[in-house]
């Protein structure tokens, strides 16, 4: 489906609502894509274009709380997952001392990979609030930040 098909189905409101959550589980969906089109087509003043914001982010974490939740219960894990999983672990803790930070930097600005550290949130036992507000926080930011440059580019 288009994004003028998504649009037309569901409205700017819930068309940003649903590819947000649909992009945050299936990659080769694109809420920034999504963004940049609906904002040639609709224009963007700020109202309109703090509710899309908002909308893309809310469901940007929808879609990846479940992926969160599932990583909280691989911890414990038994054999043989349990092996794969502490090689990712291993790979992964050079962050571990700054997990917060890191999946901060991944929702703003995608590194380390944005899909892989809200994986790995739950299995570094960042906690659901945090969780939540930093997602939320950063994607929202992120796509602020895409609307600003398209609305920018078009001048």
């Amino acid at each position: 489906m288009t994004p003028s098909g998504v649009i037309t189905a569901l409205g700017i409101y819930g068309g940003a609502l649903a590819v947000g959550a649909i992009s945050s589980v299936l990659p080769f969906v694109s809420i920034e894509v999504f963004l940049v089109t609906l904002t040639l087509a609709n224009g963007a003043n700020l109202p309109t274009a703090t509710a899309i914001v908002l909308l893309a982010a809310g469901g940007q974490l929808a879609g990846k709380l479940p992926l969160y939740a599932a990583s909280r219960g691989i911890a414990r894990v038994e054999r043989p997952h349990h092996t794969r999983i502490e090689r990712l672990r291993q790979r992964l803790l050079r962050l571990r001392s700054t997990p917060h930070l890191a999946l901060a930097a991944s929702a703003l600005v995608g590194l380390p990979p944005f899909s892989v550290m809200a994986t790995a949130a739950g299995a570094f036992a960042i906690r659901l609030p945090w969780f939540c507000t930093i997602v939320f926080a950063g994607r929202a930011a992120r796509f602020a930040l895409v609307i600003a440059a398209t609305v920018l580019a078009r001048r």
